[in-house]
């Protein structure tokens, strides 16, 4: 899959998360955006951050994020210079590579180099990874990275050197600035000399000035190392480690003139950590909760799921959400998770049904947001006996609710476990689910719920039987018509399915 089709596919179907970007005083400015393969995009950039840009699409307001290395680097230049951001990465060799997310959240990143039956074998500058293919959480996606995430700082200089002719000036010097780009300010240095050995007058003042920078930063190769470990670290998700790495610089590097930039590294750690881990959250709570949800409907009778909904299943949820953020991050505490999911950015609606289970609710929780058209005074014939058929239904469905109610508590009990175990596995955890994301209060609830027709009724709440032979009554024969109207036994009169929308 290439990098046009990836971003295409992130700006139509953006999964739920919750980005902190910095908002924007000015209204979103439609624009051309020009991609880094070349592809064009018309849309509103609606925020923007030292780290890249919120992007909504102008045919179908799609919205993603989108790093500043997804586009074209002159846009990128351009952007950025009237924003108002210093480009911290605009020279950092950037490479293609393959992005696997496994079930428990961790990220791989790098090249596919091999495919098993059991796993998908995959390169990166740390060594070569065999990641099991039953823990892939979804299938690899293609991402811009630094080329250090991918191949080691050794095996870049050798790619390189080996397609630049390095009898000539401009090779030595094109190859010097490469290898700064890549941080290996030893072999600049050399580069470089090479570069006014074989011709002084070849762009003298500036190879002059290159030689002295890479010369003073190779002197300090080892300091300029620890900081790119962090970024490194960064790059891999290891958000404590890049910290504990920055902070340990003051220490390991005292008298560094470094110094302010592991301050601003440290910061950088900080940022980054915070927003993954939002984005995260923000992706693992539905998830958990529909895990959850699928669980607890093999066990138990209804009363005692009902039981778990009030107030179980919402520290169920935060607690698995935090187990999985502290793979991340141990500073993910319960508090922490939380303060993320409220502080969460709500942009997609998903969908929870109650399905042939919504009788349980009870009528008035089961119809409440309902909004029913007043009825229209009857004109012809046809329709004042559809009203009159309509109020004697509605008269039978009121004498079935007053028979529910007389009901001994242990019959309804009886009654809405025998329903419960009848309902198939899928419907039973579409129904927890559903009940806890109207409940529980931690969702965002569209007020107006999704009503659909009872599939057997039609949305009457009654069913219409034909009686014949031996179920005939002597005082009904003769008569036009032997048909009986009951309860419809799938929605018990409801006549409707009850669906929420949920962010």
């Amino acid at each position: 899959m290439n990098l046009e089709r990836v971003l295409l596919l992130t700006l139509v179907l953006l999964a739920p998360c919750a980005t902190r970007v910095v908002a924007q005083d000015a209204p979103p400015e439609t624009r051309l955006l020009r991609l880094a393969n070349g592809g064009f995009q018309w849309g509103s950039i609606l925020a923007h951050d030292p780290d890249g840009l919120v992007f909504a699409r102008l045919d179908n307001g799609g919205r993603a994020r989108l790093p500043w290395s997804y586009l074209h680097p002159e846009e990128e230049l351009e952007l950025k210079t009237r924003l108002g951001y210093v480009d911290l990465s605009g020279d950092e060799v950037l490479v293609d590579a393959e992005r696997l997310v496994t079930n428990d959240g961790l990220e791989i990143v790098g090249r596919i180099v091999d495919r098993t039956a059991d796993a998908i074998v995959v390169k990166t500058s740390a060594g070569t990874i065999p990641v099991p293919k039953n823990r892939l959480d979804t299938p690899p996606t293609i991402v811009r990275v630094s080329a250090l995430l991918v191949w080691t700082r050794a095996e870049l200089y050798a790619q390189e050197a080996a397609v630049r002719d390095l009898t000539s000036a401009q090779g030595n010097f094109d190859l010097g600035r490469f290898c700064e780009r890549i941080l290996d300010y030893a072999h600049a240095a050399q580069h470089y000399a090479k570069t006014a050995e074989i011709d002084p007058a070849f762009q003298a003042s500036e190879v002059a000035t290159a030689l002295a920078r890479a010369r003073e930063k190779a002197a300090r190769q080892d300091q300029i190392d620890w900081l790119s470990g962090v970024d490194d670290l960064v790059g891999r998700k290891k958000f404590d480690e890049a910290l504990a790495r920055a902070e340990a610089f003051a220490t390991k590097f005292p008298d560094s003139p470094l110094l302010p930039d592991a301050k601003k590294k440290k910061d950088r750690v900080l940022k980054a950590r915070e927003r993954h881990l939002a984005e995260r959250v923000a992706q693992l709570w539905p998830s958990k909760a529909a895990q959850i949800a699928r669980a607890k409907s093999t066990e138990g009778s209804f009363e005692a799921v009902l039981a778990y909904l009030d107030g179980q299943m919402q520290k169920d949820v935060l607690d698995g959400v935090t187990l999985a953020a502290q793979a991340i991050s141990k500073e993910a505490t319960s508090d922490v998770v939380r303060r993320l999911w409220i502080g969460r950015k709500k942009e997609r609606w998903q969908r929870a049904s109650y399905g042939l289970g919504t009788w349980l609710l009870g009528k008035d929780a089961a119809l409440k947001g309902e909004q029913k058209e007043p009825p229209k005074a009857p004109v012809t014939a046809a329709e004042k006996e559809r009203a009159d058929l309509e109020k004697k239904l509605q008269r039978f469905l009121q004498n079935q609710e007053m028979a529910r109610k007389s009901k001994s508590s242990a019959d309804q009990k009886d009654e809405r476990d025998t329903a419960w175990k009848e309902l198939p596995g899928v419907a039973r955890a579409g129904w927890i689910l559903a009940y806890y994301a109207e409940n529980s209060g931690d969702f965002e609830v569209m007020p107006k719920p999704l009503f659909g027709n009872c599939r057997e009724c039609g949305g009457t709440g009654t069913r219409t039987i034909a009686i014949a032979g031996a179920n005939v009554a002597r005082s009904e024969i003769g008569r036009q018509s032997n048909e009986v109207v009951i309860e419809c036994p799938t929605c018990h009169g409801l006549g409707v399915v009850r669906r929420i929308s949920y962010r």
